[in-house]
């Protein structure tokens, strides 16, 4: 689990709102734990390594974007439909992606972020159509941000840190 100042947390945060102006679809986190209400979009970040050198606050992060639907209930051209508009509101301004997520995130600077993968159209076992995408993305805490600059990085309590380019 995610720490709220985490890199991957506030990746997380940050992709889950572009999705406010899909309607009729509820967006969960890995944080969030319980039940989840049909038609859902689960967003799941996690670290794939530190770049440049470790310590180095440089992460390659992956984000996992993952759209399910009852297949009971909706049939599988609406469900398309859907996840198109999910896949547009990625690109909602008509910038870059890397744009798009920097433009809603606070502690966080990305560097890049890029579609690397979607997984196709298909019906599991529960009855429920699922499709997905994965966002690669490098990105690093902000020191310039809300929450990272009251953060106290000196040598003499941190002598592990080193600087970021």
């Amino acid at each position: 689990m995610s720490i709220p100042n985490s890199p991957d947390y506030q990746l997380e945060q940050s992709v889950a709102s572009l999705f406010s102006a899909v309607t009729g679809v509820n967006v969960y986190t890995t944080r969030r734990t319980g039940a989840r209400l049909f038609p859902y979009i689960t967003i799941s970040a996690r670290p794939a390594g530190q770049l440049v050198t470790p310590y180095s606050g440089v992460y390659q992060m992956e984000v996992a974007v993952d759209y399910s639907d009852s297949s009971a209930k909706i049939s599988s051209s609406n469900f398309d439909s859907t996840y198109l508009d999910i896949f547009a509101s990625l690109y909602g301004t008509g910038e870059s992606l890397q744009f798009e997520i920097q433009d809603n995130s606070i502690d966080l600077h990305v560097y890049m972020a890029r579609i690397s993968s979607q997984t196709p159209t298909i019906q599991a076992t529960k009855s429920a159509w699922k499709r997905g995408l994965v966002i690669s993305a490098i990105v690093t805490p902000d020191p310039t941000g809300d929450g990272v600059s009251e953060l106290d990085f000196s040598e003499y309590l941190n002598s592990q840190y080193l600087a970021v380019i």
